[in-house]
């Protein structure tokens, strides 16, 4: 029979051909053709010779074609053909299939249709006959179709829409959906297997997502690619909701309620996102309508971790890298104004839900992209410096640098960018090199512009890894070649980000102290502030262990001859070595320029705090350093030689001393050290203080005593001032008085406080202090009124006051509220001085204005953010008594001290205190208003922020209604408008589920 079939064939002799096939029963051909599919011989000959003799004319012929297609489906998908057999089976069927009748092609598309609903479709090949059985049907005229009649296009979107409309067996959701790839369809029908697919995508196995959506990125060719889109993405971001409940409900489940493999998922999505950036690159259609579909979208629907991925990956391709960046950007910072609206109304959060956090999801996307999303990180680095150079600190024309608001969405977004940025440097080891080297870069480069943020990332990078950092120190070596033209704040930065770095490498460290030692001679004043800030850097934060000899202390010690070993236990006798000779280094700089020397007296105070055993050679350098002005005579006036702290300049007079720092240092140095010494002799712990620093100690207790007693003695003559004299910058002489001037102030403020913490409450010490102040007084009212004749040397320049600010909170409470009765007569010496009381409040106003506006203050702790809150509260809880129990109204004031009224500097104070809290130190609000009140003694956690609040306001507006119902006067309106800032500022205290408190 075989034989037979292919001789006639071969012969083209047609009508014996079909002669002898109807011959042959159906059965005997099916076999016949599977013997030679499944042998591969001849099978193609065998089925043309077939297909040959079997017109579409004759009723039997066409039975017989029916059931050989019938068959060659089944025997294709059976999978027991080579792939190459069961290609040209295929090839041959699709060839003939235009030849079918109509009742025919229906036969074969209802077998279609029973093979997808039965799940019949194993490997899917045959499915490459459908496009032409449903081109071969479109091309028909009419066709019978149920109990009527359609046409061929009607017939086909029947055919299609009961294919679709059938149950999908998964396994056979790729083949079916490469189908329709080559399946003419219309707007609608594209639009209906698009849907029925995206339906199915979620619930194939996880290893097959990736081919679907490949396929669907290639049927999108032909429309619907927001569609497409749209589908993938919101598929996923149901997935990663319903992986996030299940980690976040991880202990409530068993192991068998896990679905979700969350590694298995992280790949699939990396693929995926793949698949959908190189169909992009090939259709840039594609590409437009992501974009599009991201900018005017439901973004709550569509920004989902996935999706940014995918935005993210997109951007490499330079012609959507623009569009995407601007849209993130964009959407970041309406996302954290959005939030920042919501929360101050609850109007708005009753009647809106929660927006989404912008920050949540790209951290997350930080942490998916470890599951090999090598193709998203380069994505992240952009957007997070993108970020932080947008949002950052800007300078403002014409004005000092601005920092941007805290708290404000700037700023969020600006430490977003940070956190990716970090987040990223942790987990991917390839992308580090990048972010340190971009880092870096801003920070040399952009020296005119506020870099404070990128050295707060680096010092988090560094203090996160530091280890990793280790291989990078090449880099950042060669970061310091350029400290010679880097502002001072911004070498001052580096170097404290870099202090874990240097306890632990040993050539970042001998580099940075080479530089150091340069930079102590260098041209520049800045390379030289600089050198002194890293110095006092070392000193205070730096631990070096060796095996260095005390008898080398003297010696110039190289950055070579002591070595970290991070494995040996502490050796103090090396790290004193090592500390010596860094104060060797500092000594010089006691004959440079007042700014430099300035910075050494105020940063050895945080030294000695760090390294106590530091306070014996700074103490004995101050003193030596003091001797050179102090007039040793008991009974000359003046005390101190002021005229060696001015040295002339070209035509200038300049002041080379800060003498009053030097003494302020001195003091705080030595009351540190003398408060320690006593709480180590309350424990038992006594130190044994050598002879020489007893001596030490007592010769300065002296020489402050002996300058005290002298200052008191002093008239302004004696320093060569007058009331009438020249204070102007434009002249020698001016600028003389000036500095004599300010160098007396200062040095009267700090003898009022080393009088003060050695008074023990004494009467006479106490008058001692008045004493002082009478001369501070007269200078003040000197300099004011030459300002208000526009004859001022400080030319608007304020002077800043010595006190330090726990000094302040300490005066104020003695002043206003220490009831002790064997206090009574010796406070009653100050209080006594209207004028030294308005000081003091002045002084705080001055102190928590500057804590505002900067977030530090002078002196010692001003840096130490726990510290200045501390003192904050004391002062706030003292100022609060002081406004309440004495009104403004009820206070006598004279007419020349008008403007001076004490309740109404109280309470200038409290609008600078609460806008300072609110800015710097919003998390610690109800531990704040647990410190107004002495009496409750309640964790600050037990404080309701509402109730304190409100009480407050409601304080608060009793003061205002009484002031705008007593009649108007100057007094009255100030503190009116005070009160209402107060109120403003109260109310952003409250809580956010409370904020609809009636005004």
């Amino acid at each position: 029979m075989e034989q037979k079939i292919l001789s006639l064939a071969a012969e083209k002799k047609s009508d014996a051909l079909q002669r002898y096939l109807q011959t042959v029963k159906d059965a005997e051909l099916v076999n016949l053709i599977t013997k030679h599919a499944v042998s591969g011989k001849e099978h193609g000959a065998l089925l043309r010779g077939i297909f040959k003799g079997s017109p579409c004319s004759e009723e039997s012929a066409v039975r017989r074609r029916v059931a050989i297609y019938k068959h060659c489906i089944e025997l294709v998908e059976s999978g027991d053909l080579q792939r190459e057999v069961a290609a040209e089976i295929v090839g041959l069927l699709m060839l003939e299939v235009h030849h079918m009748p109509a009742s025919s092609l229906l036969e074969l598309s209802n077998l279609f249709l029973d093979a997808v609903k039965a799940g019949n479709l194993s490997s899917g090949k045959s499915l490459e006959l459908f496009p032409n059985l449903m081109k071969a049907v479109s091309s028909q005229e009419t066709l019978v179709y149920g109990n009527g009649e359609l046409t061929g296009d009607e017939c086909k979107k029947q055919i299609i829409n009961s294919l679709c409309s059938s149950r999908w067996d998964p396994k056979c959701v790729i083949f079916l959906t490469s189908m329709f790839r080559d399946v003419l369809l219309s707007t609608e029908e594209l639009q209906f297997v698009v849907e029925k697919v995206l339906r199915l995508l979620s619930k194939v196995d996880l290893q097959e997502m990736p081919p679907l959506v490949y396929q669907l990125l290639l049927l999108s060719a032909k429309g619907s690619k927001k569609n497409i889109l749209e589908g993938v993405i919101s598929v996923f971001n149901e997935l990663d909701h319903q992986l996030m409940v299940e980690e976040k409900n991880e202990d409530s489940l068993d192991l068998i309620d896990a679905t979700l493999p969350k590694e298995q998922l992280r790949q699939v999505e990396g693929t995926i996102i793949l698949h959908i950036v190189f169909a992009i690159k090939f259709d840039q259609d594609l590409g437009r309508e992501l974009v599009k579909t991201a900018q005017h979208g439901d973004s709550s629907k569509f920004l989902c971790p996935f999706s940014v991925a995918l935005l993210l990956s997109v951007s490499r391709i330079q012609r959507f890298e623009k569009q995407v960046f601007d849209f993130l950007k964009s959407t970041i910072l309406k996302g954290f104004k959005d939030f920042q609206f919501q929360q101050g109304s609850k109007f708005l959060r009753d009647l809106v839900p929660q927006p989404f956090c912008v920050s949540t999801m790209l951290l997350e996307i930080v942490k998916n992209s470890v599951f090999g999303w090598d193709h998203v990180t380069q994505g992240l680095v952009e957007l997070g410096f993108l970020l932080m150079d947008s949002y950052g600190p800007k300078v403002l024309p014409g004005a000092k640098v601005s920092e941007t608001t805290l708290g404000s969405p700037g700023q969020q977004a600006s430490q977003l960018g940070s956190r990716i940025l970090l987040e990223t440097f942790k987990v991917h080891e390839p992308i580090r090199t990048v972010i340190l080297e971009q880092v870096l870069n801003r920070v040399i480069t952009k020296a005119t512009s506020p870099t404070s943020h990128f050295i707060d990332l680096l010092s988090d990078i560094v203090f996160a890894t530091p280890l990793i950092m280790q291989g990078s120190s090449s880099k950042l070596t060669s970061t310091f070649d350029h400290l010679y033209q880097l502002p001072f704040t911004t070498v001052l930065g580096l170097l404290k980000a870099l202090q874990p770095l240097l306890k632990i490498n040993v050539s970042v460290r001998d580099n940075v102290i080479l530089v150091l030692r340069k930079a102590m001679f260098a041209s520049q004043i800045d390379a030289r502030k600089s050198a002194v800030a890293g110095f006092l850097l070392l000193l205070k934060n730096f631990k070096v262990l060796g095996s260095l000899s005390s008898s080398q202390c003297s010696q110039a010690i190289g950055a070579s001859q002591v070595l970290v070993d991070v494995h040996t236990r502490y050796n103090s006798a090396a790290n004193e070595a090592f500390c010596l000779e860094i104060l060797g280094c500092l000594r010089r700089c006691l004959s440079q320029q007042e700014d430099i020397r300035r910075i050494l007296y105020e940063g050895f105070y945080d030294v000695i705090r760090r390294n106590s055993q530091l306070a014996r050679p700074i103490l004995h350098t101050l003193v030596a350093q003091l001797k050179k002005y102090y007039e040793p005579e008991p009974d000359l006036l003046p005390p101190l030689k002021l005229e060696r702290c001015i040295t002339a300049q070209k035509e200038q007079i300049i002041l080379q001393e800060p003498l009053a720092h030097l003494l302020s240092s001195i003091h705080c140095c030595l009351s540190w050290y003398k408060q320690r010494s006593s709480l180590l002799q309350e424990k038992g712990m006594d130190e044994d203080d050598d002879e020489e620093y007893m001596t030490c100690q007592q010769e300065i207790d002296e020489i402050l005593e002996s300058i005290t007693r002298r200052m008191t003695k002093c008239d302004l003559e004696e320093f060569e001032l007058d009331k009438s004299a020249d204070f102007s910058l434009s002249s020698g002489v001016g600028m003389k008085n000036y500095n004599y001037a300010v160098l007396v102030m200062g040095i009267c403020e700090v003898l009022i406080e080393y009088n003060y913490s050695t008074a023990d409450f004494s009467k006479s010490k106490f008058e001692d202090i008045l004493g002082i102040f009478k001369c501070y007084s007269k200078l003040v009212d000197i300099l004011k009124d030459k300002s208000a004749k526009g004859k001022s040397a400080g030319s608007g320049k304020a002077y800043r006051s010595l006190l330090s600010m726990g000094f302040v909170s300490t005066l104020l409470t003695a002043l206003f509220r220490d009831s002790t009765k064997v206090h009574e007569e010796s406070l009653g010496v100050l209080r006594s001085s209207l004028d030294f009381m308005r000081y003091a409040v002045n002084i705080a106003l001055q102190k928590i204005q500057q804590l505002k506006d900067t977030g530090v203050t002078d002196g010692p702790d001003g840096q130490n953010s726990d510290r200045m809150f501390h003192c904050v509260c004391e002062i706030t809880r003292v100022l609060m008594w002081r406004y309440t129990s004495i009104p403004c109204a009820a206070e006598e004031t004279g007419k020349k001290d008008k403007g001076k009224n004490i309740s109404l500097l109280c309470l200038e104070s409290l609008v600078q205190i609460f806008q300072t809290i609110q800015l710097h130190y919003q998390p610690k609000i109800s531990q704040f208003l647990a410190a107004l009140d002495e009496e409750d003694e309640r964790e600050a956690g037990d404080i309701n922020v509402l109730e304190k609040s409100t009480s407050l306001i409601t304080q608060f507006q009793r003061s205002l209604t009484n002031q705008l119902s007593s009649g108007e006067d100057e007094f009255n309106s100030k503190e009116a408008v005070l009160l209402v800032s107060v109120l403003s500022t109260l109310y952003r205290f409250l809580e956010p589920s409370s904020q609809q408190v009636s005004v």
